[in-house]
């Protein structure tokens, strides 16, 4: 008989249809951590869920932690696995950013399947909140993020430390093209077996449902090659300096984003090797970050349409009067081929012209709709400028009801969607409410948007994965339809081909990365972690003790996603996450530190916040300490070097602040764990923040005069004025009487009478 439902303990009855894939790579991946490459649409999250039921089946005790990039995702699995999971919808709970780190800690530790970003994840274990001991499965969807300083990478390391039963579970439409890269994710997520089902497999093909492939390609009229060849006539004019200045560039026609930014770190490298550089490389950055410009402009002129581009001309025009460009901007917008480009750009907005693009789409939905009004339409962009733009266009169909989807990130007046928002309108597009939606890169990403019977490419996509996750959202269960827009002769075309390069080479790049899985080689990712099983204790966070030698810092809370406060975590620094006021870690009562990444610290020059940090830091703490983390200064951005090294005199001499260099964050956790050392360990002082202005009551403010005594914490100053009810009669009294506060021994109240009647020696 053939199954209609999977049937297994701790799975509701008919929740989940039965597929063999599904239950056979659940089965596979339960028996070692693996990445698990399946098509958008095809069920990844059923498989987690399955393999969820049958850990905690198996382990009655132990947790199950979803990792999912963004809060609507996480929202979004949680309700799936409340759903199908046969568990008290209680214990399956989500966790973001936006819940407050003490009630994360409560909901862990009565929850038995938790979904989170690894965002949050990743703070809390920092700040060992709590630990992945109970863990009997950690799940990464969107694996493919699993690179670089990205939180599954510190995540998964932790795991390996402190679980005692571990399994991982990798999920992914599309890992990459390259072989290399996808070794780099199992490795990084320690993820030892790789398992990819195509449309293709044997065991898939049933479940396939037919998608029609189009790509529409569009001619661009000559009003728009005017534009464009105004903008490589001014390419050209920004180009020829840098290439007589004996820097390598392509034709201007071939000219690209890549090659810019390559001889940028090329000059900016040259400009660091002088001591006072010549002012023809500075030139040749300021045409370098104008020729930049000009690129965008000529992609966004062919891909994106009039519209957009000249919304990105604003947003030029709103950098040059909030004083945020550079000068090669603001000789870009003063040179008159600009003003010309600009000029006709408006007369045919003026005049109502419209990117081909703009026809082509609503004849393609119009048809759509006039075949089944009851369609749902999913339009595709790279931008949210021409998101809007083909929204307005399609608000012209009568039976067309649009919505833009975008991110929750703001972009100047254009401000981001909620996520309340985003299922909102996810909702209204499943209820039909909508039949067409516009949507962004965040319509990507594993969201469940319900199933589409057309999807458009508005623009082409340059990665391997955005273009599978966007293919894979019609074909599901009935037939769906693709069409690819492409500009002939623009970044479209070159997108596309690029893309589809990269598809021809992803099958054998799976395939070696599967067969490598199986093999003896593969496999010692096991191993690996075998060998380092020995220095799991020097890992494993514990929880905070009384009265211990523990090394311990406060951190702001900015701090807690970078690579410094992860290297601090790996060499057991108890973190303390807050808000703070001044400075970015406390050592001490005394000390305090603001890092700076190399970059940064020029832009904090730049802007004018540098001083103005640097000075409450002074007057906040006794021991200021500044932190310049980089490799170098001189070449950063183009910025006279005399600049940076009167800015680094006036920081050693005249605000007096100590300046430490360090190359990487790991020599930046170092260098904060020995200031720590000192302080805590070897002179014995406590450790509390300490603020440049008076803001609280005035029993705040008693506590804050009080504790800028050496050895007085909030705690001492506390119990003293309840001894002695106010400031007058504390500092008249003896040092007998002072030494009768609990706390308070002979060498505080030493040292306090001596300061009370020491000569300030400046009267000297």
């Amino acid at each position: 008989m053939t199954k209609t439902y999977v049937d297994m303990p701790l799975i509701k009855k008919r929740s989940i249809d039965y597929r063999k894939y599904q239950v056979n790579l659940a089965e596979k991946a339960s028996t070692k951590s693996t990445l698990i490459v399946l098509s958008t649409g095809l069920g990844k999250t059923v498989i987690a869920a399955l393999l969820a039921a049958k850990r905690l089946e198996g382990q009655a005790e132990s947790k199950v932690v979803v990792l999912a990039p963004s809060r609507p995702l996480v929202d979004q699995q949680a309700r799936f696995f409340r759903t199908v999971l046969d568990l008290n919808p209680n214990q399956i709970v989500c966790l973001t950013g936006q819940d407050p780190p003490e009630k994360r800690r409560e909901i862990w530790n009565n929850s038995r399947v938790i979904v989170m970003t690894p965002q949050a994840l990743q703070n809390d274990l920092i700040q060992r909140s709590y630990h992945l001991k109970e863990v009997s499965l950690l799940v990464y969807d969107e694996a493919h993020r699993g690179v670089g300083g990205y939180a599954y990478t510190f995540i998964a390391e932790l795991y390996e430390k402190q679980s005692i039963n571990q399994l991982s579970l990798g999920l992914t439409a599309s890992p990459g093209h390259e072989t290399e890269h996808i070794k780099t994710i199992c490795e990084n997520l320690r993820l030892g077996n790789v398992e990819v089902r195509t449309e293709e497999s044997d065991d898939v093909k049933e479940y396939i449902v037919s998608v029609e492939m189009d790509v529409h390609y569009v001619h661009l009229p000559s009003e728009v090659e005017v534009l464009r060849d105004i903008l490589y006539s001014l390419l050209d004019h920004y180009r020829e300096p840098v290439v007589d200045h004996g820097f390598s560039l392509p034709d201007s026609r071939r000219l690209s984003r890549r090659e810019i930014l390559r001889v940028q770190q090329e000059v900016r490298r040259e400009i660091g090797s002088y001591t006072k550089p010549p002012r023809g490389l500075y030139l040749v950055i300021r045409n370098l970050t104008a020729a930049l410009r000009i690129v965008h402009l000529i992609e966004f002129v062919g891909t994106q349409g009039l519209g957009p581009t000249y919304r990105y001309i604003q947003g030029i025009y709103e950098e040059v009067r909030n004083k945020r460009s550079s000068k090669g901007v603001k000789d870009l917008i003063s040179r008159s081929e600009f003003r010309q480009f600009q000029s006709l750009l408006q007369a045919l907005l003026s005049n109502g012209y419209r990117h081909p693009k703009s026809d082509a789409i609503l004849e393609l939905v119009s048809e759509q709709l006039s075949v089944d009004l009851d369609s749902r339409v999913l339009v595709f962009t790279r931008f949210r400028d021409t998101a809007a733009e083909v929204v307005e266009t399609l608000e012209q169909l009568e039976d067309a009801r649009v919505s833009r989807f975008v991110g929750q990130s703001s972009r100047g007046s254009d401000k981001g969607f909620t996520q309340k928002k985003q299922v909102k309108i996810l909702e209204g597009f499943r209820n039909n409410e909508y039949n067409v939606l516009v949507a962004t890169q965040v319509g990507e990403e594993g969201l469940d948007i319900p199933e589409c019977n057309l999807v458009v490419f508005y623009d082409c996509v340059p990665s391997v994965v955005p273009y599978i996750q966007r293919r894979g959202r019609t074909g599901r269960k009935f037939p769906g339809r693709v069409v690819i827009f492409v500009a002939k002769g623009t970044h479209d075309e070159f997108y596309h081909w690029s893309v589809l390069s990269k598809m021809k080479k992803m099958p054998s790049a799976l395939r070696d990365a599967e067969q490598e899985s199986d093999d003896e080689k593969q496999t010692s990712l096991d191993e690996f972690a075998d060998e380092e099983v020995e220095n799991a204790e020097s890992y494993r966070p514990t929880f905070p003790r009384k009265n211990d030698d523990r090394i311990r810092l406060i951190v702001d809370s900015r701090e807690l996603p970078t690579a410094v406060a992860r290297e601090l975590a790996r060499i057991d620094v108890e973190i303390s996450g807050e808000s703070l006021q001044i400075g970015d870690y406390i050592a001490s009562e005394d000390v305090a530190i603001e890092r700076k990444e190399s970059g940064d610290f020029i832009q904090s020059l730049i802007d004018g916040r540098l001083f103005v940090q640097l000075g409450a830091l002074r007057s906040a703490y006794r021991r200021p300490v500044l932190i310049i983390e980089g490799e170098q200064l001189i070449g950063q951005r183009a910025v006279n070097p005399a600049s940076i090294y009167g800015a680094l005199a006036s920081i050693a001499i005249r605000i007096q602040v100590p300046m430490i260099w360090t190359r990487n964050p790991e020599e930046t956790a170092q260098v904060l764990h020995r200031i720590a050392y000192l302080e805590q360990i070897g002179a014995k002082k406590p450790l509390r923040t300490r603020t440049g202005e008076l803001r609280g009551s005035d029993a705040e403010t008693l506590e804050y005069i009080l504790s800028g005594f050496p050895g007085v914490d909030t705690v001492i100053s506390r119990a003293m004025l309840s001894e002695f009810k106010t400031l007058e009669k504390l500092f008249s009294a003896e040092e007998k009487e002072l030494r009768k506060v609990k706390g308070v021994g002979a060498k505080i109240a030493g040292r306090i009478r001596r300061l009370l009647t020491a000569e300030y020696p400046s009267s000297q």
